[in-house]
């Protein structure tokens, strides 16, 4: 639980018990794809959320991120010789799916340092969740599902029609335009509340400008990224 609270951008200690809950998404069962060290998959979803960053409060997504007139049609590869670290990972969002009721493709491809997953199929918005924080999630514990040995991990990487790469692309250009209000007027900007991984996309979008800087401020659900002019 530590771990994930971790992820969150959370120290130890940092909320209360009644600030999170806990939605177990795969039960605990021993042996389960042979992660012994792994006793169940969970959730952890922040209580008292403001309203949805880009809009809707409930688990559908706006179409537009959902839509993509780019789209590719997935069909799932089944390939005996595939290396088992990619076995895991289709087995994990296989049992994953399945615990949500979902019928999808998964489409994996494997760079050096990163296993990167694409799920296809309809009606994914619980999938994803509210602000992409299922989604976000389930990403976590697959990269402990696939590489249980800290030593051997390697980034995993997991979408959904493409809408992480959809809302990052808002994100950035969320993120330069009010960078260049903030150098244009000398003033610090305070951008809305965001989740742990869309305030990353912020910093890491203006790491390397030399007219403004950026540092995340709050407690959750109201910790935010503040855009300052750099000194």
């Amino acid at each position: 639980m530590q771990r994930a609270l971790a992820e969150l951008d959370f120290a130890p200690g940092e909320l209360a018990d009644d600030q999170y809950e806990v939605t177990i998404i795969v039960p605990p069962e021993e042996g389960f794809m042979g992660v012994g060290a792994v006793d169940a998959y969970v959730e952890v979803a922040l209580t008292d959320e403001a309203l949805d960053f880009f809009g809707p409060e409930a688990d559908e997504q706006p179409s537009d991120f959902l839509e993509d007139e780019d789209e590719e049609e997935y069909e799932e590869v089944f390939d005996p010789d595939e290396k088992p670290e990619i076995q895991r990972l289709r087995g994990f969002l296989r049992r994953v799916l399945e615990e949500f009721d979902l019928e999808a493709q998964i489409h994996i491809t494997e760079k050096p340092d990163e296993l990167y997953a694409e799920v296809s199929g309809e009606d994914l918005g619980i999938f994803i969740g509210r602000r992409g924080q299922t989604i976000d999630a389930v990403e976590y514990l697959a990269s402990i599902a696939v590489f249980p040995e800290p030593h051997e991990r390697r980034h995993v990487e997991i979408d959904a029609e493409g809408y992480k790469e959809r809302r990052r692309r808002q994100i950035e250009q969320i993120a330069l335009r009010k960078a260049q209000e903030v150098a244009r007027r000398g003033k610090p900007v305070q951008l809305t509340p965001m989740t742990p991984a869309e305030r990353k996309i912020v910093h890491v979008t203006l790491k390397n400008r030399t007219d403004v800087v950026t540092a995340s401020q709050g407690r959750e659900p109201n910790r935010s990224v503040v855009i300052s002019p750099a000194r």
